[in-house]
């Protein structure tokens, strides 16, 4: 795809880093006899758990996230079922991003196994693109032990695509001049923001590739869809997106996501996963000692538009009950009277923060909840995160 240039390195060259089936992987690097099998991470100890993440030998078998495990064992029966140990896979996570921040200060982590980097101007110390995707793959490969697909381009866009392009284990240079070239056979699906409902209704007008889009007239476009997403469509199919690296890295909320691979609107299997990701934001908050007055509960629509909806509680918190009864209320709001709505992604997020949570008022006495939390929290960080889970995790029946 890499063509001749004038320049060995553009003016402008971002990495997207993408470690490979994350979860799994490390659960195959910290058991060896697993390597090779079929590992599925998630609510394996639950009725109504779900999979956060499956090594790419239980692909195969059509195993995907957010996947009930129930189907996903009867797809793969012999495959191996592992609780997530998020304070682990935590660890493995700032390793590496240790690991990338030594290529440069200039990073923005997505999430727990995904970063940016700004590599513009690196060719000196670490060689034309190709050769510095190869010395950072075999950094974190030499160092952790894990495998990462990395994209490389002009822009961020292009970057997150590439990385995609060779999984796993990839590695993909787009350089100036051939992004449409690298663009144009794909689907328009994969422009950044465009989910099924918009799928389809480019789709409906004779738009299937992103070449058709790149080539159709911009005021068609704005005619058919509005101005604002025909012209983020069209300059994306142009192969141009004029985002930068975000390095503010205060910490101004807490979240967890949950991406759905199809659309869900399973009340259990959704109202399983606000629970886990309650539990998720709670224990972080509580790791870096801080409790929030706002929950969110945080959406992302079929057709790829994401909407929140938040409350303010009496006191701060970062009691995971107490989260995940504001969440479960909001959710509630959201979905009364629509019960075939679906979500293509759901979140839950703490924010407006005080410190010293832990400090009571003189008339105030220690919430019984904060004890069984703490208590918690003890036991995950000696035996691992699937050591001990709540009831409502494991038992169908015992409620919301």
């Amino acid at each position: 795809m890499a063509v001749k240039t004038d320049r060995v390195f553009p003016e402008r060259m971002f990495f997207h880093v993408d470690m490979d089936a994350f979860y799994p992987s490390v659960e195959q690097l910290e058991n060896p006899a697993w390597r090779g099998k079929p590992v599925i991470v998630g609510g394996v100890d639950s009725a109504r758990g779900v999979v956060s993440s499956a090594s790419y030998e239980a692909r195969v078998f059509g195993i995907h996230s957010a996947m009930p495990v129930a189907q996903a064992r009867r797809r793969c029966p012999h495959g191996i079922y592992v609780s997530g140990r998020h304070a682990v896979y935590g660890q493995y996570s700032r390793r590496i991003m240790d690991v990338l921040a030594e290529f440069t200060p200039s990073m923005q982590q997505l999430s727990v196994d995904e970063a940016f980097l700004d590599m513009s101007g690196s060719e000196g110390l670490f060689g034309p693109p190709e050769q510095a995707g190869h010395r950072l793959k075999a950094a974190i490969r030499d160092r952790i032990g894990l495998n990462a697909s990395v994209g490389i381009a002009e822009n961020k866009f292009l970057a997150k695509l590439a990385s995609d392009y060779r999984k796993p284990d990839g590695l993909m240079v787009v350089l100036p001049g051939t992004a449409h070239a690298f663009l144009d056979p794909m689907g328009v699906d994969r422009l950044w923001g465009v989910g099924k409902k918009t799928v389809a209704e480019l789709h409906q007008v004779g738009l299937y590739t992103i070449a058709q889009v790149r080539s159709k007239p911009l005021a068609e476009l704005i005619g058919q869809f509005g101005e604002s997403f025909a012209i983020h469509i069209w300059e994306l199919a142009q192969g141009r997106d004029n985002r930068d690296i975000e390095t503010d890295v205060r910490e101004k909320s807490i979240s967890h996501e949950m991406t759905f691979e199809e659309d869900c609107g399973d009340p259990e299997v959704l109202g399983t996963c606000l629970l886990d990701l309650s539990e998720r934001v709670a224990r972080r908050a509580r790791k870096d000692g801080l409790a929030g007055r706002t929950v969110t509960f945080v959406w992302r629509n079929p057709d790829f538009s994401r909407q929140s909806h938040g409350k303010s509680l009496a006191e701060t918190t970062h009691s995971s009950p107490e989260i995940h009864a504001a969440v479960l209320d909001l959710f509630r709001e959201i979905t009364r009277g629509k019960k075939n709505r679906k979500y293509r992604l759901i979140g839950v997020r703490l924010s407006n923060f005080s410190e010293d949570p832990q400090q009571l008022s003189l008339f105030q006495t220690p919430k019984h909840s904060s004890n069984v939390d703490a208590a918690m929290d003890a036991v995950r960080n000696k035996f691992g995160e699937g050591s001990i889970r709540r009831a409502r995790l494991s038992d169908p029946s015992a409620g919301d």
